[in-house]
């Protein structure tokens, strides 16, 4: 059942607090490929100026690269989102968090690393 509910929440977050969130820190920059405008995105912690709509195929554990591409950002929760444990006292701080919580935009690369720090110092404790 949890897995349920996080499955459905998700796609809601994607299409509205992410969407805004994304729509308040893009700006208009020129395309470097093309000499177009287009709009851009800054990593919060490297400073990589990223188009929103801009792909790339991802390097994979094993060594090569992805067959799909994917958006080179993330959308980072910085607080985290809050444990869905007990459906019935957790579910409304879950939906807050994820919803409402302070987010940041950040590339791909800066995500992998913030989220491999969160993990020990989850597992630290």
């Amino acid at each position: 059942m949890r897995t349920l509910l996080k499955s459905a929440l998700r796609p809601i977050w994607r299409r509205t607090s992410r969407k805004t969130f994304i729509a308040s820190q893009r700006y208009k920059a020129t395309n470097p490929k093309t000499g177009r405008e287009w709009f851009v995105v800054d990593c919060k912690d490297c400073g990589r100026v990223m188009g929103c709509s801009e792909k790339e195929r991802r390097p994979l554990a094993s060594g090569g690269l992805s067959k799909k591409e994917r958006s080179v950002y993330e959308i980072d929760h910085v607080d985290g989102i809050e444990p869905l444990s007990n459906i019935r006292l957790t579910l409304g701080e879950h939906f807050h968090s994820m919803i409402y919580g302070r987010q940041e935009v950040v590339c791909y690369k800066c995500h992998k690393a913030r989220t491999a720090q969160q993990t020990k110092e989850r597992n630290k404790k």
